[in-house]
């Protein structure tokens, strides 16, 4: 029997290797400073180090993203994303008066401890910035798995000012040996592990799947692949987070007349991705800072923990449920299980206009999510050279147009040509030189 191959892990020699390598060849990374953006591949590395050094407000994707060049669509949009290539965390040490020396000492006993995996590269500027680097990338699909990995770093680390906030696949962090322009500092960065990482590799440092919550630090040494139907359940928890955080943005924080109905629901599906009561408690707070209401009285804070605790209980007595039910949602009339809301509920409750439905991935009526699949395929067969059917019917017009013309021009040449003459000479059938005489006829 030969004996199975097993490809080594890739080499972290430069910063660069976390996003350009051979294996990581899918898509485009973005470079922005916020007014102009700009894609790189793997063959514009040196341009784009050379473009971003010693410039102020730099700003590189930590994943790259489809970009169609002939019709200049360039956008970091969730559906645009093509490969998966890092995890990373923002920490934000100063806003809780820490220093970056403080936070690395941290991060060592946090690494010794088998708490966290030992980043592959840091960035220090103001802050600190971390990143962990997929080996080979991963497929867009893995979304929801690089999304929990994130969501429980980062409640590892919200002690010395992880941002809660900045998780989406899209988003940016800074680029190394810029500048960062609020302190003039350049942003140093460090090579930590010279070794990529899988994404179950990085689970097993996160609470296992399969159980709600959890106070234990230590990596877990065992990570199964998850069942199918746990797994789709995540996927389908991640894209309503998503939704939801999409709604805030889209709507400035202004949830009038709906705020504590919105904090349920949110707080409702973090519970489902972080460990413990308090993570969920700090990280909503985090999220809700910048919501409000023109109408609805301030919420105080033990009014906003008790929603919060209510809906960590809901979400953690459905999963239990769920979890013994083989992962199976089963309905039962007055079970005391308050269950995930159904879309076409979640959207009455909040008032989602179509509007805001088109720039969703779960929270949309069945008409919208057909119109935007079929636009997502659309826009795949011109990615792939497929003409539309307008644009083939129109090539097929002005093929038959210039078949005429010179159908034309050969008759008054040759008026008593045969058919068969006429189509050797324009290489066609005698079928096709038929028809082409119905159309001078008319």
């Amino acid at each position: 029997m030969e004996a199975l191959k097993i490809t080594p892990q890739e080499q972290v020699k430069h910063w660069t290797d976390l996003w350009f390598v051979d294996s990581k060849k899918a898509g485009y990374v973005a470079v922005t400073d916020f007014e102009k953006q700009y894609f790189y591949g793997l063959h514009n590395v040196h341009n784009l180090v050379r473009s971003t050094a010693g410039r102020k407000k730099q700003f590189i994707s930590i994943n790259s993203f489809d970009v169609n060049f002939q019709q200049r669509e360039f956008s970091r949009e969730g559906y645009k994303l093509k490969q998966i290539r890092n995890i990373a965390i923002d920490i934000d040490q100063y806003k809780l008066g820490l220093t970056i020396d403080e936070v690395i000492d941290e991060l060592q006993a946090l690494r010794l401890s088998n708490q966290i995996p030992e980043p592959n590269l840091i960035l220090t500027s103001r802050g600190v910035q971390l990143f962990y680097t997929i080996d080979r990338g991963a497929s867009p699909k893995m979304s929801w798995l690089a999304s929990y990995i994130t969501e429980q770093l980062i409640s590892k680390l919200e002690h010395i000012g992880a941002d809660s906030n900045a998780k989406d696949t899209s988003r940016v962090m800074r680029v190394p040996n810029s500048i960062n322009e609020r302190n003039n500092a350049k942003v140093e960065p460090a090579i930590w592990n010279d070794v990529a990482y899988s994404l179950h590799e990085l689970q097993s440092y996160c609470k296992p799947l399969e159980q709600f919550g959890t106070r234990k630090q230590t990596k877990n040494n065992i990570v199964q692949f998850p069942d199918k139907k746990l797994s789709f359940f995540y996927v389908t928890n991640h894209a309503r987070l998503t939704d939801l955080h999409k709604l805030i943005e889209l709507r400035n924080g202004d949830l009038t007349g709906m705020r504590n109905v919105f904090l349920y629901m949110y707080s409702y599906h973090q519970s489902l991705v972080l460990n413990t009561q308090k993570d969920v408690i700090a990280s909503v707070k985090n999220t809700f800072k910048d919501v409000y209401s023109r109408m609805d009285k301030p919420m105080s804070n033990k009014d906003f923990e008790r929603t919060v605790k209510s809906a960590y209980k809901d979400a953690e007595t459905f999963f239990n449920h769920f979890k013994d039910n083989d992962y199976m949602v089963v309905c039962k009339t007055n079970d005391g299980i308050k269950k995930p809301y159904k879309t076409s509920n979640v959207i009455d409750k909040l008032n989602i206009t179509e509007k805001e439905q088109f720039k969703m991935k779960s929270l949309r009526n069945a008409e919208i999510a057909k119109r935007q699949h079929a636009e997502y395929m659309e826009s795949q067969r011109r990615a792939e050279g497929i003409n539309s059917m307008q644009e083939y019917n129109q090539t097929r017009q002005d093929q038959q147009s210039i078949k005429v013309s010179k159908l034309a021009d050969l008759l008054e040449q040759f008026p008593n040509a045969k058919h068969k003459e006429l189509s050797g000479i324009l290489n066609v059938s005698t079928k096709t030189i038929q028809r082409l005489f119905k159309v001078i006829d008319r």
